[in-house]
């Protein structure tokens, strides 16, 4: 792994915090992405740069010689981001859609301070929208999340970019006998009833499970519920009504459980698409560093 600076970041983070959970919260990560994180760091470095204890964690001798090179790098890269980026062609404002996932997120925080153009941001309540958002200029960029396989053709005048791969996990209810399961296969979930979200022109969701049912020897029950909101949804699995996906990187509510399927049969995909056209074309090499920093902080990777 290539070191760069939302890795110094981390360690920073860390140290000052002194413990995993309050590092994680501090950066809107959950405490298994920053775990992962942390792992990832010290392998490129070949050793533990903290100590973990009930306590918390602390440095290493080779963590507080990271830390010190790091504090530096991360001072003049500050110093340096504060001369903010010249307008993308003129100074027009841009707007940036997508559906829900935490790369829209990511560049709310962060895309303002990269360029002076005012931006606006709009969240569409599908893939399908958020694609059609971009062919028809409404939106000058969309960041989305489809299944791979059964998303939709870009487009013509689109260019999508694919971020990142990430495992579909299945929401249950924390007192299903799968749940205390790390992962579940499929065929043990043919007597479930299947919740899944309204028709998305962008991603053919039943077509996707139904392929991945096949093998297991069943066609999925599907419930005539078709939710989209993960909070309605974990509610309805919570109280047995059927059970659900989600993006690997979702974070599980009180009296659900989220846990991977054996095999990962259903990937995620994140995509960027920009049209050609667009004013914001030209920053691509810019919003893809920004979106792919988000995924790589937040998502969980099908090798995982």
């Amino acid at each position: 792994m290539d070191l760069e600076l939302r890795h110094l970041r981390i360690l920073l983070a860390i140290s000052e915090a002194g413990s995993l959970t309050r590092a994680a919260a501090a950066l809107f990560l959950s405490q298994p992405a920053m775990t992962t994180q942390l792992r990832r760091i010290e392998a490129s470095f070949g050793q533990p740069l903290f100590e973990r204890s009930a306590c918390g964690v602390a440095p290493t001798r080779a963590g507080e010689l990271v830390l010190a090179h790091a504090r530096t790098a991360v001072a003049s890269a500050d110093r340096i981001r504060s001369y903010r980026l010249s307008p993308v062609d003129g100074a027009e404002p841009v707007t940036v859609g997508g559906s829900s996932g935490p790369i829209l997120s990511h560049l709310t925080l962060h895309l303002p301070a990269a360029v002076t153009n005012p931006v606006t941001f709009v969240q569409f309540s599908s893939t399908g929208a958020a694609m059609s958002g971009v062919e028809d200029r409404s939106v000058d960029a969309g960041c989305m999340v489809d299944l791979d396989g059964f998303g939709v053709t870009p487009p013509e005048g689109v260019v999508v970019d694919v971020i990142g791969l990430e495992p579909v996990v299945v929401i249950l209810p924390a007192g299903h006998p799968r749940a205390r399961q790390d992962r579940v296969d499929l065929a043990d979930l043919a007597d479930e009833t299947w919740l899944l979200p309204p028709h998305d022109l962008g991603c053919d969701d039943y077509g996707a499970l139904a392929d991945a049912c096949a093998p297991a020897g069943f066609a999925p029950r599907m419930s005539p519920h078709r939710i989209g909101d993960l909070s309605i949804l974990c509610d309805l699995v919570a109280q047995g009504v059927g059970v659900a996906l989600a993006q690997g990187s979702a974070r599980a509510r009180e009296g659900v459980a989220m846990r991977r399927l054996t095999g990962d049969p259903l990937i995620g995909r994140h995509l960027l698409a920009l049209h050609r056209d667009s004013p914001l074309f030209g920053a691509r090499p810019l919003l893809l560093d920004l979106v792919r920093a988000a995924f790589e902080a937040r998502c969980v990777t099908p090798s995982s």
